[in-house]
């Protein structure tokens, strides 16, 4: 039977990348912790390093259990660091996620707002893609998240907070950059940088848009992230159809956004594990996240109707 200091010490092996660092972390000796790693071994039925001339290399299962290991490891330091808090009258603090793109657009505006009436409260923001946060809110691991609209899932709730209309990026001097507004049929043809199908739903509703008007562009590069999407845009590589939040940092990087005529919106929500008590100051930060939204300078018009 697998025990903790089990599996302490293969965690700080893993760390540490020796038994002399893994030693230090746990403050115990090296044998201790080359009898706690085999000792776990033995409790697994299967190999978590390779020895070979006083090296200890993790094999692939090592990898993937340590994978595991490190998930509810999370979990438990969140636990160890509330617990911390209340001994020491810390003020309770709130874990956020948010796609990558928020995180450098939209989320300092909103702390801003918050720290105005709570200066003191610590904020954590776990910046991840969209399915990532899904489990960091089915597991618990975060107080709330602002993402994109996502189907139905047990275990979340969510509030739609923003409706805004998808943008056209193009590289400087490109020959669309002189429209006002781009269409569906202009980028028949163009190089373009798209969504990878499996990590967003978006990517249905340019395919079909595109498809009704008969436009095919040459999809010459696909990424889920939209930063990534404008730093190829801004590098010459094709154009892109963006959320609009980034449009500002980016149009002095190299890059016009334009509005796109088309039936494609972006709803972004807040997200709550189901079922779990909010404090007043996770309503407070709900509030400063509604008041940013209905103030946020895209830069032209990009709100949907």
């Amino acid at each position: 039977m697998m025990k903790f200091r089990q599996i302490e010490a293969f965690r700080c092996l893993m760390v540490a990348g020796t038994t002399i660092g893994a030693a230090r972390k746990m403050n115990v000796t090296q044998p201790a912790i080359s009898r706690l790693v085999a000792d776990l071994e033995d409790s697994l039925g299967f190999r978590l390093f390779n020895r070979a001339k006083g090296r200890m290399e993790p094999t692939v299962a090592g990898v993937r259990f340590y994978r595991a290991v490190e998930e509810n490891f999370l979990g438990l330091e969140r636990l160890t660091q509330v617990a911390s808090n209340i001994r020491n009258d810390t003020p309770e603090g709130i874990s956020v996620a948010c796609l990558f793109v928020l995180s450098t657009t939209l989320m300092p505006l909103v702390l801003k707002e918050f720290f105005k009436y709570h200066p003191e409260v610590p904020v954590t923001v776990d910046t991840c893609n969209g399915p990532e946060i899904l489990v960091r809110l089915q597991d618990m691991k975060v107080d709330m998240a602002i993402s994109l609209e996502f189907p139905p899932f047990a275990g979340v709730e969510v509030e739609r907070i923003l409706r805004v209309n998808v943008s056209c990026a193009l590289p400087v001097g490109h020959r669309l950059a002189s429209k006002e507004k781009i269409t569906a049929s202009d980028i028949h043809g163009e190089n373009m940088i798209g969504w990878v199908p499996i990590i967003s739903q978006n990517y249905e509703k340019e395919v079909q848009v595109l498809k009704n008007a008969g436009s095919i562009p040459k999809n010459v590069i696909k990424t889920h992230t939209s930063h990534t999407r404008y730093a190829m845009v801004a590098h010459g590589l094709g154009l892109s159809l963006v959320e609009p939040f980034a449009a500002k940092i980016w149009k002095n990087n190299g890059v016009v956004v334009r509005p796109f005529e088309g039936d494609i919106c972006y709803d972004y929500v807040l997200a709550y594990p189901s079922g779990g008590t909010r404090s007043q100051m996770l309503y407070d930060f709900r509030d400063a996240v509604l008041k940013v939204t209905r103030e946020y300078d895209f830069g032209f018009n990009a709100r949907a109707d």
